[in-house]
């Protein structure tokens, strides 16, 4: 589907869509006795029928404040619990099939990590020198990193998906957008529910949470948890073994503190120990199974002889374990709402992936997804320990001034984290000496310090202007130490370096930002229900270095991203809050996009690393999110996206490679970073012309308090490339997805569900590295819920 045609059904589809529910019902109608009887939510109080008139709203927090989301002058993608169990949103991974361009996958090796592109802004590098350009906010405290944020949503009260530059009130690192979970707070009622299911590739999940008050109400106490178990879906052709599995649990609790009628303080801890792999595997048409041939194994450590001592236990696949502590106090002064929000992060990680698959990668052939033969051949460890502290402290004041005519949210924020990763790539032929590219320890630090301000100034009842502005000053630093590797080296080139060879090298070891990112939109409401808006938004993502280097001169700085993003937008509602349209337009100028990237370097028999800012990147499109509630029970919802990036002032750098590309010098210089292997300048990743989701939802009522609830939905993006350099075995061609889902509710509490995600079983190119990473095969599950 060509931009042009995309933009006409998109436009088609409003106007259907509109018309359709205009003439199906023009406003709610009575409840009628027969209606199902509210349902009791996981605090034990009554929820709403799940089909309720009109649609309700639903209140955000996407400026730091609550509000309506159809009165925030931003591109918002919101969803409650009812949303996530209806469209079921086991975790953050899934919201890909539901936001307007959003494009996510589990990152190459990793399983826990999730690598999100939000309007073609992306990064697929989880090293902690490589900050991600679409943030997660756990409760108002920011994950720094993306090595374990496919989080399992077991406790959520809503989550946001803000898309575009968020730099005013989050600040740094959220070029592309930022993913905001709001979590459960205790409820005032005891109460809660447990959740049992079972599915394919044994998978085993367990859910649960109560609600405990306590003195007399005045403390409040929550604790939930989750466990999944899972058989892998790979077959290790060389060892027997089955690879990329899961298994993970987590513990959650949480205690609320009402210490006046204007101080509450909330408290929380948990923990989570996720193990799951993304390890390259390929599809078998002829067995109809997803294949490896790695001779690594998951249950015998790598041993002494090929890495230094402190690695030498790690075994195939990865184990990440989180522990996190927050503290939210509020008081309530008169018109206004301080916060004093405190959050420590703490995980460890420790993994080995197999980017050759136990291949040669030369004699590796396919036909689009299918496997079609290659040989054994050379194994390409990336052998990991890392750790990673984070603090961080904000304080935070909200409210209103001169009598409402302003709104206004502001703030100081600090965080610190430390780093240290623990690191070797080694290559083990079939026959011969194994050999070490790099073993090395790489220590980085960042503290950063801001200031913001944001305030709505009400011109009139109608009209509202916007100004914020946030002040940015960040340092980090970076130091390396080599390990005492027992294996000769892969190349003359590739020697042990540390801190001091990089300041030989000429290569900063402190990297410093000091930034503004300003935010400005003005808004009208032509009635209560229907407003409009324009803004221009600044936002930055931080510098840092290309630390995966095998040599010091290799581990060269690159410069932060600073992008700004100009947006319009419509947020409406019609009869009785019937239907509801909201629509965007954007565009943005990236400069000095960061982009990180991976290639094979035919003269070491080695993977090549390498990350820079390459081009400034551009980008222009539409977003809707449509609902349609036109008779009782029957919700359908559409999202859709338009989109079209593309490189412009490309880096001086980057224009060297293309002329040796196209002077004939074709190692490590055509199909690598954004040149194309015809030496042309690529397009970029993850950023599809049209994705569109349509779905739809309906309660059938049983009688005796007993309700039949169907759904089902579309998924559908249009083709896109997935390596960086246009590699042809990168592109992904235009797909289709559909998941669904049957649930039996009764209003004394308990349900009985089926569901299928992928149910088709679609296989289709995630990333590219050496090969394809394919996407994990389609799943079903039986469900059974109790609400008490």
């Amino acid at each position: 589907m060509n931009l042009r045609n995309s933009r006409i059904a998109l436009f088609v589809g409003v106007g259907l869509l509109s018309s359709t529910s205009a003439f199906a019902q023009a406003g709610p109608s009575a409840a009628s006795p027969s209606d199902p009887a509210p349902q009791a939510d996981t605090s034990g109080q009554a929820a709403a029928p799940a089909q309720s008139e009109g649609f309700e709203d639903i209140v955000v927090t996407a400026q730091r404040r609550s509000e309506r989301l159809q009165e925030v002058p931003l591109a918002i993608s919101a969803f409650t619990d009812r949303d996530i169990e209806t469209r079921q949103i086991n975790s953050t991974l899934d919201l890909v099939n539901y936001v307007p361009n959003l494009i996510g996958h589990n990152n190459t090796g990793l399983a826990t990590a999730n690598t999100y592109a939000l309007r073609g802004l992306a990064n697929t590098e989880s090293i902690s020198t490589f900050d991600p350009p679409v943030g997660t906010y756990i409760d108002d405290i920011y994950i720094s990193r993306q090595a374990a944020n496919n989080f399992q949503l077991f406790d959520v009260e809503r989550v946001e998906v803000l898309r575009g530059p968020q730099g005013t009130l989050f600040g740094r690192n959220t070029t592309g957008g930022a993913i905001n979970v709001v979590l459960r707070a205790p409820g005032e009622t005891f109460g809660g529910y447990a959740d049992a299911s079972y599915g394919r590739y044994n998978r085993v999940q367990l859910r649960g949470s109560v609600d405990v008050p306590l003195a007399g109400g005045h403390l409040l106490t929550k604790i939930s948890g989750y466990y999944v178990s899972a058989d892998g879906y790979v077959h290790n052709e060389v060892t027997g073994q089955r690879l990329n599995g899961e298994n993970s649990w987590g513990v959650r609790g949480a205690v609320r503190a009402l210490l006046t009628d204007t101080v509450h303080w909330d408290l929380s801890a948990d923990y989570i120990r996720a193990r799951g792999s993304n390890l390259p595997n390929f599809y078998d048409p002829t067995t109809d199974r997803r294949v490896s041939f790695t001779p690594l194994r998951t249950d015998t450590p790598i041993g002494s002889s090929l890495v230094s001592s402190q690695l030498a236990d790690n075994t195939l696949g990865n184990d990440a374990r989180t522990y996190m502590l927050t503290s939210n106090l509020e008081v309530e002064a008169g018109d206004a709402t301080i916060n004093v929000i405190t959050g420590y992060l703490h995980l460890y990680q420790e993994y080995i992936t197999e980017s050759f698959a136990g291949l040669n990668s030369g004699s590796v052939t396919f036909d689009g997804v299918n496997f079609l033969g290659g040989n054994r051949g050379t194994a390409t460890p990336l052998v990991n320990d890392s750790w990673s502290r984070q603090f961080s402290q904000e304080i935070k004041v909200s409210g209103n001034a001169f009598n409402g005519l302003l709104t206004y949210v502001g703030g100081i924020y600090y965080i610190h984290e430390d780093n240290e990763t623990n690191f070797a790539n080694i290559s083990i032929p079939l026959a011969g000496q194994p050999v070490v590219s790099g073993d090395r320890i790489m220590y980085n630090d960042t503290e950063a310090y801001a200031g913001y301000f944001q305030g709505d100034l009400h011109l009139t009842r109608q009209l509202t202007f916007t100004a914020g502005i946030r002040y940015t000053d960040e340092k980090k630093t970076i130091a390396f130490t080599p390990n005492d590797s027992p294996l000769p080296r892969s190349s003359a080139v590739n020697q042990p370096f540390d801190t001091q060879d990089l300041i030989d090298a000429g290569i900063p070891t402190e990297l410093r930002s000091r930034v503004w990112t300003p935010r400005f939109a003005l808004q009208y409401a032509f009635t209560p229900d229907i407003n409009v808006f324009v803004s221009a938004t600044r936002g930055f993502k931080s510098g840092g270095w290309n630390s995966r280097a095998y040599y010091a001169t290799g581990a060269q700085a690159f410069r932060p991203e600073t992008i700004w993003s100009f947006e319009g937008g419509l947020r409406s509602e019609f009869f009785g809050h019937r239907v509801r349209v909201n629509l965007t337009g954007f565009y943005y100028n990236d400069q000095d996009t960061q982009l990180p990237g991976g290639g094979f370097d035919p003269t070491t028999n080695t993977i090549t690393y390498l990350t820079r800012n390459v081009a400034d990147q551009r980008n222009y499109g539409l977003e809707a999110e449509i609902s349609v509630n036109p008779i009782r029970r029957l919700n359908i919802f559409w999202s859709a996206g338009i989109q079209r990036a593309s490189y412009h002032n490309i880096n001086q750098l980057t224009l060297d490679q293309q002329d040796r590309c196209l002077s004939g010098i074709i190692v490590n210089n055509c199909n690598a970073g954004i040149i194309t292997p015809t030496g042309d300048i690529a397009k970029p990743t993850r950023a599809p012309h049209f994705t569109s989701t349509l779905g739809a939802n309906y309660s059938f009522d049983l009688g005796n308090r007993l309700s039949l609830q169907p759904s089902v939905n579309w998924n559908y993006t249009s083709g896109t490339w997935v390596a960086t350099s246009n590699d042809p075995r990168g592109f992904q061609p235009a797909h289709s997805l559909f998941n669904a889902g049957l649930t039996l509710r009764s209003g004394s509490g308990w349900s009985l569900g089926v569901e299928c995600n992928n149910c088709f079983d679609k296989t289709y190119i995630t990333s590219f590295l050496i090969y394809p990473y394919l996407n994990n095969p389609g799943s079903w599950m039986v469900r059974a819920r109790y609400e008490f």
